[in-house]
């Protein structure tokens, strides 16, 4: 096989705190900085050495999931280990909404009425447009905001809908997907993040803002450190990935809820240095990113030079790094993979399929 170096993309900046915002958006535009591993492209065993530096750089713990749809072929580091989701569990909820759409339990078209106890903390395409009091949002329009935006207002909205954590469980069972739960609305998980309990008169996003900057910081730090021990809301890399290969495949989805789904994730807004930094420009992807604390997430279906697809899921935890310092190490680690199965498909292009050398009784 040949082998040539790859060029991957690592944080080279120094360690400080993670940024404590857990909705910071991932839009900072500068280009990753480059450095060269001396790594073989086509050797799945080199990977390792490669994904342990990536590792290093990011300041925390890497994990990384990569299947070839077409084939089965797969790469993977820390793979069954759980990692926190952060907002990529919104993939899970979408198809738990979308499995009810195509049952004819519920209808894209249908409105659900949001109220200012509804907000959640974050960026909310769906109520920017509603008047002060609330108002009605279409399944499809939050489905869209949900995973272009990740707006966390239409996610426990939809995930309501879709009848609660239990409901999207039971879903992501009835597929098979081992390795993953899904526990908590949004507006727990802030709640949880940040040692806050509010009562629910105070369920608005100005009370609970105002409750979480009144925790004092031991105690927010404390309910930190218990929030990243916990395994709710935790998947292992494979079994994110393992989703994303049924959505590619179309498995328990009809075509038209299929490619609503990865049209919003075509369109995702918000991970421009993660996986679509570690592609050639030009290269389909449909991604959805996470991010809380010390958590770092990108996960998605990256299309190959060949028209294969590979799903990806790629997490880092426990990084002592800002989230915007991690970037760069998913952006490595999706460049290290997907010129792994470019080269491994040039190989075996040039060479033909390999020769079966088993023997065989005569006829």
């Amino acid at each position: 096989m040949r082998l040539r170096p790859i060029v991957l993309a690592l944080a080279l900046g120094a360690g400080c705190e993670p940024a404590p915002d857990p909705d910071y958006r991932g839009q900072d535009a500068r280009p990753v900085e480059q450095m060269a591993v001396d790594s073989a492209a086509a050797d799945s065993g080199a990977l390792d050495s490669v994904f342990r530096a990536i590792e290093r750089t990011s300041g925390g713990e890497l994990g990384v999931s990569a299947t070839v749809v077409e084939s089965g072929r797969t790469v993977g580091w820390r793979d069954g280990e759980p990692f926190p989701m952060a907002s990529t569990f919104k993939l899970t909820v979408a198809l738990a909404v979308l499995a009810r759409v195509d049952s004819g339990r519920i209808s894209l078209d249908d409105s659900v009425r949001l109220t200012p106890a509804d907000y959640r903390m974050g960026p909310s395409p769906v109520t920017e447009d509603l008047p002060a009091g609330g108002g009605p949002a279409t399944v499809r329009r939050m489905l869209e905001s949900m995973m272009t935006f990740s707006d966390n207002t239409a996610t426990d909205a939809l995930m309501r809908l879709a009848g609660g954590p239990p409901a999207v469980m039971a879903h992501l069972r009835s597929r098979g997907v081992e390795g993953q739960r899904v526990d908590r609305y949004e507006g727990q998980v802030y709640l949880d993040y940040n040692g806050v309990a509010p009562p629910p008169a105070q369920w608005t996003t100005q009370g609970v803002q105002r409750l979480a900057d009144s925790v004092p910081a031991a105690r927010k730090q404390a309910a930190r450190d218990s929030f990243f021990a916990d395994p709710l809301d935790t998947s292992t890399p494979d079994a994110m990935a393992a989703l994303l290969v049924q959505v590619q495949r179309g498995q328990g989805m009809t075509p038209a809820s299929r490619e609503l789904l990865l049209n919003a994730m075509r369109r995702s807004s918000t991970g421009a240095r993660r996986i679509r930094a570690g592609v050639p420009p030009g290269t389909e992807v449909a991604d959805k990113t996470g991010t809380i604390g010390r958590t770092t997430n990108d996960v998605g279906l990256v299309t190959l030079p060949d028209g294969r697809h590979l799903a990806l899921a790629v997490f880092v935890r426990n990084s002592t790094k800002s989230n915007q310092e991690v970037e760069p190490a998913i952006a490595a680690a999706t460049r290290a993979v997907f010129a792994h199965f470019a080269e491994e498909h040039a190989d075996r292009a040039a060479t033909g399929p390999p020769v079966d050398t088993t023997a065989r009784p005569q006829d």
